[in-house]
């Protein structure tokens, strides 16, 4: 082989040799920039770094929001349980009310002749009371007071000396704990001046 051929040789092969340097640098510098978030798709990646977050803040304050609704939720159903159970013989209640309203009703109108009849109805009476003072069901008479559209029905209305008071009372209002279970039946006092009306 002449000496032209391999000096011919050599330089193809040192040009072939920066070719490949040169591509592999190339290489890494498109390698760099994808790396390092410099490249073409880093505008795309960029841009949606905003959405991202604005989405993940909006399912924060969804779910804070579910969050809320839910322990308001149960919040309220154990308050509704809870007055569910402390008022449950309610309606009891009231039945038994009609038969403390017969007793009273008899004790009024039993003459003063028939002693024994009215002694009996009088410890039953007490009885009675006593049984639904241990339920924390209690009675309150309106007579004398104002009349009071919370705890009255007024029934009849008369000529009085001072108008809104209760002057009669068929029925007591009562009380079944804290709650008023049933309005007072009352006669209510009006006004010369309404009364004339």
């Amino acid at each position: 082989m002449s000496r032209q051929a391999g000096d011919d040789q050599a330089g193809e092969a040192g040009s072939s040799k920066e070719g490949i340097e040169a591509n592999g640098a190339s290489e890494d510098v498109e390698l760099d920039r994808s790396v390092n978030g410099t490249g073409a798709g880093n505008g795309e990646a960029a841009s949606e770094k905003p959405d991202l977050e604005a989405k993940l803040s909006e399912s924060k304050d969804k779910y804070l929001r579910l969050l809320a609704d839910f322990e308001n939720f149960k919040r309220r159903a154990l308050k509704e349980q809870s007055e569910l159970l402390k008022y449950q013989g309610e309606k009891i209640v009231v039945d038994m009310l009609e038969v403390l309203d017969n007793l009273e009703l008899a004790l009024g109108h039993t003459s003063a002749g028939e002693e024994s009849l009215r002694t009996g109805l009088e410890m039953v009476h007490k009885l009675f009371v006593e049984k639904l003072g241990r339920w924390e069901i209690r009675g309150e008479s309106g007579m004398g007071s104002q009349f009071d559209p919370q705890r009255h029905s007024a029934i009849s209305r008369v000529p009085g000396a001072e108008a809104g008071v209760i002057v009669g009372e068929l029925k007591k209002s009562y009380f079944y704990k804290d709650k008023l279970i049933r309005c007072g039946e009352v006669v209510v006092a009006i006004g010369a001046e309404d009364a004339k009306n």
